[in-house]
């Protein structure tokens, strides 16, 4: 009997495992923590870039740095953070940069990361830092015009030497300074329509040796970004301007969308430096020394009589942008916030079929400009014909300017009865910058001849579009509650196997404790579910109103933010809520996920034509951080 009731706990232990592992399996993307070190190789003066990066992880709670006791933090925690969706399936990840200097020489493990992400605990890699006496020549990580120069970073290009380090009796250091390194901002424009692309580079002009390090990206607020450079990469060339050479170092270059019309400052950017200027008298009397030291950044014979450093911080000036608005007149009905040169085609998969089958709609845009507002064209289905919402597939080249590639949306569709059918022309129209006008593409109505099929319809799994709006809430609730309920119960068993284990002689109290335990398992995850703070955006989800959604869930999140917080409704903001939560110790994590879903849904309430497909992810979203922000590790 002993035996019997083993074999039976351990074969209902290894089928709930089993169900966990699906449900998990289906709904977890399986999360990845790396850490990495750049360069693996400085010396004691250097820095390097510790980075600490999740990827394909649904939710972040937490990132738990190493310790860093060995290092000085020059800058850090820096966070970065991104979510990327393709066919309804979205990606997120979050990323935290330290610039480390090191206290001593030596060969230094870093080890210790841990982060908690989609529920489980991930452990980091450890990585290996040696730190020299000497210059290692490999320091990536801060923009070092020193007396090595940026080559070190931006090899195989060699810079232009020029001579401004050298300072004569009587020359004002400062005024040195201000003539010959310099940020500046670029554009290829000022002045736009919404939607259109706008260029924008900083760079850093030098005619100094010094150390340099960015200690402020401006944020582009009131733009969709693009980064055209990859970070950490910086571009060197020799630059002429108002008629003298300067090595330029280009910081960041990116391409902008704007969101919304009115002016739009592009906030500055800062690098700090320290400047090493050399005497006129000693380098006059030690030349060779000195070519020595410029080289090496080794002031091992040079006396500190004949150095002189001076600390500066160079901030660009902002840059305004005139962002147009759209003309409304002979705005088309059709009109949804594509701006640039598309093309437009519409096919069906097959035009004979029975009803038993179902047909194929396939829509491909294709052309360049703002692609992320390119979206699905209306249909009108003519009666008797039922369609279902499309899946989309995109293939675009996001370093181009514009962005440049093509969109494919696919609609299934049905028609339960035999006969002829004709779909009509549908239209796509988008604004063309270059014309200043609209544009109307129009697609050649499709005629379609439907026979009578044997009965057995292969369209049956499709649900209706009704119930495709219904299951967005119901689904999601009975998947959490599976999940729920498979981990209860499978924890209840492993404690009961283990009780089983450690006790000396079976009890009969056994097959009650089991029960017991279970019953007690299932009302705490029931009584744990609060009602939702967003209800009303859910309705609207439902009824697919994605105008009246949008300004809903802004509405309601706002207001649960204001009421978590403690902030006064009529002062929240972006700004007011970054600073409270870092007052409160709010997850800088949680934090990203507000700031992020606050711009997703500002792009949403800004752009001309609001989009029905981010109506469930950007409500997930929501849900998510209300649960972060109810727990109280958050």
């Amino acid at each position: 009997m002993k035996i019997y009731m083993r074999l039976q706990s351990k074969k209902m232990a290894f089928l709930f495992i089993g169900i966990l592992f699906i449900c998990q399996c289906h709904l977890i993307a399986q999360a990845v923590f790396k850490v990495s070190i750049s360069p693996e190789s400085i010396g004691k003066e250097e820095t390097a870039t510790l980075r600490l990066m999740i990827d394909n992880a649904k939710q972040v709670e937490q990132i738990s740095p190493p310790a860093l006791g060995d290092f000085d933090v020059i800058s850090g925690p820096n966070q970065e953070s991104g979510m990327e969706i393709n066919n309804g399936v979205t990606r997120q990840y979050i990323g935290i940069t330290y610039l480390l200097r090191p206290k001593s020489i030596g060969k230094f493990s870093i080890t210790g990361a841990k982060a908690v992400a989609d529920g489980k605990t991930l452990v980091g890699n450890s990585v290996t830092l040696t730190v020299t006496k000497i210059g290692s020549g490999n320091n990536s990580n801060n923009i070092v015009g020193g007396f090595g120069g940026l080559s070190s970073l931006f090899e195989p290009v060699a810079q232009s030497s020029f001579n401004d380090y050298i300072l004569k009796k009587g020359e004002n250091p400062k005024q040195k300074i201000n003539k010959n390194i310099f940020l500046k901002v670029i554009t290829n424009k000022n002045s736009c329509f919404i939607g259109e692309p706008i260029i924008v580079t900083y760079k850093l002009y030098t005619r100094l040796k010094s150390e340099s390090n960015v200690t402020k990206n401006p944020s582009f607020n009131g733009f969709s970004v693009i980064d055209l450079m990859a970070p950490g990469n910086t571009n060197y060339s020799i630059e002429r301007l108002n008629g003298r050479e300067y090595n330029v170092y280009t910081l960041r270059k990116s391409q902008l969308y704007p969101l919304q019309a009115g002016a739009v400052e592009l906030e500055s950017a800062e690098v700090d430096n320290t400047i090493h200027f050399i005497k006129e008298e000693y380098f006059t009397n030690q030349r060779n020394e000195v070519d020595e030291f410029f080289g090496n950044l080794i002031p091992t014979t040079i006396p500190p009589e004949g150095m002189l450093d001076e600390k500066v911080t160079l901030q660009s000036k902002p840059v305004a942008i005139n962002v147009k608005a759209l003309p409304e007149v002979d705005k088309p009905v059709s009109f949804k916030g594509a701006v640039g040169k598309f093309n437009f085609d519409v096919s069906v998969l097959k035009k004979n079929f029975t009803t038993d089958d179902a047909g194929k709609l396939i829509i491909t845009i294709s052309g360049e400009g703002n692609m992320s507002m390119v979206t699905s064209p209306e249909i009108n289905w003519p009666q008797g014909i039922e369609g279902y919402d499309p899946k989309m597939k995109d293939e675009l080249e996001k370093l181009t300017v514009p962005i440049s590639g093509k969109k494919t949306f696919e609609y299934t569709f049905t028609v339960p009865k035999q006969g002829t059918y004709t779909i009509p022309s549908i239209e796509f129209s988008y604004f063309n910058v270059a014309q200043g006008k609209y544009i109307k593409l129009n697609s050649t109505p499709l005629t379609l001849t439907i026979s009578k099929g044997t009965g057995k319809k292969v369209f049956d799994n499709y649900p209706s579009p009704k119930a495709q709006a219904e299951n967005i809430s119901l689904g999601l609730s009975v998947i959490i509650w599976l999940v729920s309920i498979s981990t209860a119960v499978l924890f209840t068993i492993l404690a009961f196997m283990w009780y089983r284990k450690n006790k000396k002689k079976a009890t009969p109290a056994i097959e009650p404790i089991i029960h017991s335990s279970v019953a007690a398992a299932l009302p705490e995850f029931n009584t744990a579910l609060p009602l939702s703070p967003f209800a009303l955006s859910e309705e609207k989800m439902i009824q697919g109103n994605s105008n009246e959604f949008y300004n809903t869930l802004n509405n309601e999140l706002r207001k649960f933010l204001a009421d978590r917080l403690q902030i006064p409704l009529e002062t929240i903001s972006k700004k007011t809520i970054v600073s409270v939560a870092d007052q409160q110790g709010m997850a800088i994590y949680t934090r990203l996920q507000i700031e992020q879903l606050l711009d997703d849904i500002e792009w949403q309430l800004y752009t001309p034509m609001t989009s029905e497909n981010s109506m469930e992810e950007l409500y997930n979203r929501a849900m998510t951080i209300a649960a972060a922000l109810a727990t109280p590790s958050s």
